[in-house]
């Protein structure tokens, strides 16, 4: 067993941390938690004395530090530093994000305009000012959870992989735990939230085959009328509908277009959003419109993709590509 594991579990314990029968070694998501014995259950707290919040932190040379003014004490300050030094920015978190923004960065300018265009990511904004506090943000804005209304790094929980069969991270008053799965063999795994492939990879540099995709931004003039009908190609994160109508437009956030796992939902929600709206007399080729706009977007932003070649447009291409077969068996 790695001896600063041993030294960051018994550091996290002395600070009201639990961590049972669990290791770090590398599996199919990369380096990942594991339970130590099959046979017993494993289990992950961090308790909310450990969180440090997203805005608290900053560089200090090339480490993730603690801000001196900021009130933490320095036990939770020393702790903080071993982690970050040797499991997380320092062990390897750093480089990941480097190698994802560096690709990300050398875009030309016309394939940052349809990422911005379609999938609401500003690269030009993203890669503003210094670079190293550029990788901090990015590194931070993958790694945090939200808790309490605070954005926060959460120790040790956060080295656990995203899955997205799993079981979400379960909140409590005073802390945040792993799912509380039986004794497993495999990785110890949970869901960091819904979200797209695509939008997966932009905030968190990985691709995962995602069950659901969503249009991207589209305005089109409803035949034999006068409404226009908008999307905005936002991610939804449950199946609410949110809607704008005025005398002109039909406006609304997003629209789930495929889905892997309940492909009856998508149609079930499309005739929902059309009776709400009252556009329930439009017919099916409203829907067929819309499918087909999203795949020749998705394509011609591959071609573009396919003039660069590095890991960034790699794993954009394969993600664009997931979301196309996907809406092929809508």
């Amino acid at each position: 067993m790695d001896e600063r594991w041993d030294s960051l579990v018994s550091k996290f314990r002395s600070l009201g941390g639990i961590a049972e029968n669990v290791c770090q070694k590398e599996g199919k998501f990369g380096r990942g938690i594991f339970s130590i014995s099959p046979s017993l259950r494993s289990r992950i707290y961090t308790p909310i004395k450990l969180m440090v919040k997203k805005e608290d932190i900053c560089l200090e040379g090339n480490q993730l530090r603690i801000k001196k003014e900021k009130k933490y004490n320095q036990e939770i300050r020393d702790f903080f530093n071993y982690y970050q030094d040797n499991f997380s920015w320092g062990g390897g978190g750093k480089e990941i994000v480097e190698s994802f923004e560096k690709g990300l960065s050398l875009f030309s300018s016309d394939l940052k305009e349809l990422i911005k265009n379609n999938f609401s990511i500003d690269l030009e904004e993203r890669h503003k000012g210094d670079w190293e506090n550029v990788l901090k943000q990015q590194f931070l804005n993958a790694r945090s959870f939200k808790f309490a209304g605070n954005s926060v790094i959460v120790p040790v929980l956060e080295l656990v992989n995203h899955e997205v069969n799993a079981f979400p991270f379960i909140k409590k008053i005073n802390g945040i735990s792993t799912p509380n799965y039986a004794p497993r063999e495999t990785e110890l795994t949970h869901v960091y939230g819904y979200s797209s492939s695509i939008q997966r990879v932009f905030k968190y540099g990985f691709f995962c085959q995602e069950s659901i995709v969503f249009s991207l931004p589209f305005h089109i003039k409803l035949k034999d009328s006068k409404l226009n009908f908008i999307c905005k190609g936002l991610d939804l994160k449950d199946d609410k509908i949110r809607y704008k109508i005025t005398d002109s437009e039909i406006i609304i956030d997003g629209l789930p277009i495929a889905s892997i796992n309940k492909p009856i939902f998508i149609k079930n929600y499309f005739e929902y959003l059309l009776e709400l709206t009252n556009l329930k007399n439009i017919s099916q080729e409203l829907f067929s419109k819309i499918v087909s706009f999203n795949c020749l977007r998705r394509q011609q932003i591959l071609v573009k993709l396919d003039l660069v070649d590095n890991y960034s447009s790699r794993i954009i291409s394969r993600s664009i590509n997931y979301e196309l077969d996907s809406i092929s068996h809508v």
